[in-house]
């Protein structure tokens, strides 16, 4: 019996071992596979520079204190040569990445990669200088407009934008073309939502200002957290001539964003973290992971901006012809700009001047002088200088006032 209990047990040790030997031989060639991946991926890890590795494992408050946005030196090579704007880093301490403001631009990414932050130091560039207007597009209920509002014109009613894009069709682009210096006006969307909301009429107006609108100085900078057709219309992303990319979730969407580029190296799905960015270009070639700069709200809020000096001048609105048949044309569709009736002679917009910073409880600038009175930047420019030289108001650092040495009855 014994004899019996121990070959039944040294028959199943036997099969045993055989049932391993079997298993660990067949699944060779799969662990040999999975070690040759790893090995792979670890010579990848070794070859990325040491100051991307490094910021891989930063914290975010020491990434945004380093990355901090400045503003940008204003340098003579910069008046001789296209300007370019610094959105980014080659490293920590590396040199800056400019790519061209003169153009569309798509900020593409998932929230919080730092598509934003890109956008907001293009902005805070162009408010700058003196021969850009920027308009921005609300899609976030106010949310990703508000720090804008103390510097440039902010559209947040759907009803105004579609006129404001049918306005810029109709009536400033033909009196662009008649002008021989033309100024540089950016349209900001921070969110490809507002892309699906507009009417048919007004993506057609949109799709021909991005067609037509390079030529005669509009430009379109907008911020998608996806770019498939579903988020934003195709028509529309095949126009956009720089794509400042941050991370994103699948290698679908990197093969969607950059097509065949993405067997090339331009993979976004391979970034570590936000903040890590991938900027293309048409004469960018070569893949390279740059670090986006950090601006914060704050910081945009509190930017100093410049009063674009170059107006674009009135033509007379198109006539609108009767309905027929039941059949609108586009023409009747178009809604009169609401400063086409305005005038722009000195004495009115002084006075308005003055009874703006008589009824303000604190100094105003000239852009919130033009919104509080209704007219446009240069004419309010022209007259608070007039004003200032007459004594009538003072410029302090927070805008302008009326002196406080002046009686009630002046």
């Amino acid at each position: 019996m014994t004899t019996l209990v121990l070959l039944v047990a040294g028959g199943l040790a036997a099969w045993f071992v055989w049932h391993k030997f079997t298993v660990w031989r067949l699944s060779l060639p799969k662990r040999r596979a999975l070690a040759s991946a790893e090995r792979a991926k670890a010579k990848e890890e070794l070859k990325r520079p040491l100051a991307q590795r490094v910021h891989t494992h930063l914290p975010d408050a020491a990434v945004q204190r380093l990355m901090r946005w400045s503003p940008q030196p204003d340098r003579f090579w910069h008046r001789w040569f296209a300007s370019r704007v610094t959105v980014a880093r080659r490293g920590l301490f590396g040199g800056p990445v400019r790519i061209k403001p003169a153009q569309h631009i798509a900020a593409v990414g998932t929230t919080g990669c730092g598509k934003t932050s890109v956008l907001r130091a293009l902005g805070a560039w162009a408010l700058r200088q003196p021969d850009w207007q920027v308009v921005c597009l609300d899609g976030k209920w106010g949310a990703s407009v508000a720090p804008y509002r103390r510097h440039c014109r902010v559209l947040d009613d759907l009803g105004e934008i579609e006129a404001f894009l049918s306005d810029l069709v109709t009536r400033e682009f033909p009196a662009r073309g008649r002008m021989t210096r033309r100024p540089h006006l950016v349209l900001i969307a921070d969110e490809s939502r507002l892309f699906n909301s507009l009417s048919a009429a007004a993506l057609s107006d949109l799709v021909e200002i991005m067609q037509t609108g390079r030529e005669l100085g509009v430009h379109v900078w907008a911020g998608v957290q996806d770019f498939k057709t579903s988020s934003i219309p195709s028509e529309i992303r095949m126009l956009f001539t720089c794509k400042v990319v941050g991370l994103v979730p699948t290698a679908e969407d990197s093969h969607v964003i950059f097509k065949e580029l993405a067997a090339a190296g331009w993979r976004p799905d391979k970034l570590e973290r936000a903040g890590q960015l991938l900027v293309w270009e048409p004469e960018r070639k070569k893949a390279r992971v740059c670090f986006g700069l950090w601006m914060s709200e704050t910081a945009l809020a509190g930017a100093r901006n410049r009063v674009c000096l170059v107006k674009v001048p009135p033509l007379p609105a198109p006539v609108r012809m009767p309905v027929r048949s039941g059949v609108r044309t586009p023409s009747d569709l178009r809604i009169q700009a609401p400063n086409e009736q305005r005038t722009n002679t000195r004495p009115p917009v002084a006075d308005d001047v003055l009874t703006a910073l008589m009824t303000s409880p604190e100094p105003l600038g000239v852009r919130a002088l033009a919104r509080a009175t209704g007219r446009s930047p240069a004419a309010v420019h022209a007259a608070v200088n007039a004003l200032a030289a007459d004594g009538a108001v003072t410029r302090t650092t927070d805008g302008y006032t009326i002196p406080l040495h002046a009686t009630e009855e002046e």
